[in-house]
């Protein structure tokens, strides 16, 4: 009997040590399959991003006061989302709804993120899953910028330009925070806007800075750990 509790608790305890990875691979499930659900017009995309939404505050572990924040953010961000792809509302309630939606996803991750940077900095053993964390909020910060790309058009459908092919749908502006993110800047889609043009810089410079100060932290530590361990 109690070698079976033993064994539970060791299989959960290996299994928690992997939670980073398992957020980047449901942040990368949910760019491969959003765009996929868009194009057939099915309303599971609520049910995506609770998922996502899930596996982050499953990742990070909160104290009760930001947790409940968190869950309350991401409740709402669902049932606005849900409301939004259920009924049929008129244009003017529809904006601000989205608006309203947006608002919440937004300072969702934007919470989210900063409790992963601090966490990650606090980290005085690097492992791999760590170093995957990193990823993560590499990730993680696409999609917010994302977001913030996605309010910007509903204030102002002029802010970015399109091309004539797309829709604007949401997967489409993630792809334009990656190609800004990773500063690839291919030019199919471009800011226009004062505001849009700002949001794009600092996007590209948090990426820059990001991968070379961050990533470079993460994996020096985890090689000097490994030095550490050969030596003893």
């Amino acid at each position: 009997m109690n070698r079976s509790d033993d064994k539970g608790r060791e299989a959960r305890f290996r299994f928690s040590d992997y939670r980073y990875t398992f957020l980047g691979l449901s942040v990368v499930f949910l760019f491969v399959v959003m765009p996929l659900l868009e194009r057939e017009e099915q309303p599971f995309v609520p049910f995506l991003f609770l998922l996502v939404m899930a596996v982050v505050l499953w990742t990070l572990s909160l104290p009760k006061a930001f947790f409940g924040l968190c869950v309350v953010l991401g409740l709402l961000g669902f049932g606005f989302s849900l409301w939004m792809e259920m009924r049929a509302v008129s244009e003017a309630v529809s904006q601000v709804g989205e608006l309203a939606l947006l608002g919440v996803y937004t300072s969702f991750y934007g919470i989210c993120l900063v409790v992963f940077l601090h966490r990650i900095f606090s980290e005085k053993m690097i492992t791999a899953d760590t170093i995957q964390g990193g990823i993560a909020v590499y990730f993680l910060s696409g999609l917010l910028w994302a977001f913030f790309y996605h309010i910007l058009l509903l204030l102002d459908p002029t802010a970015i330009s399109l091309p004539v092919h797309t829709s604007g749908e949401f997967s489409e502006l993630i792809y334009f925070s990656f190609v800004t993110l990773t500063t690839l800047g291919y030019g199919e889609i471009t800011p226009v806007s004062w505001m849009a043009q700002n949001l794009t810089l600092l996007e590209a410079v948090w990426g820059q800075t990001y991968l070379v100060v961050l990533v470079a932290r993460l994996v020096g530590l985890h090689l000097s750990g490994a030095g550490q361990s050969d030596h003893k």
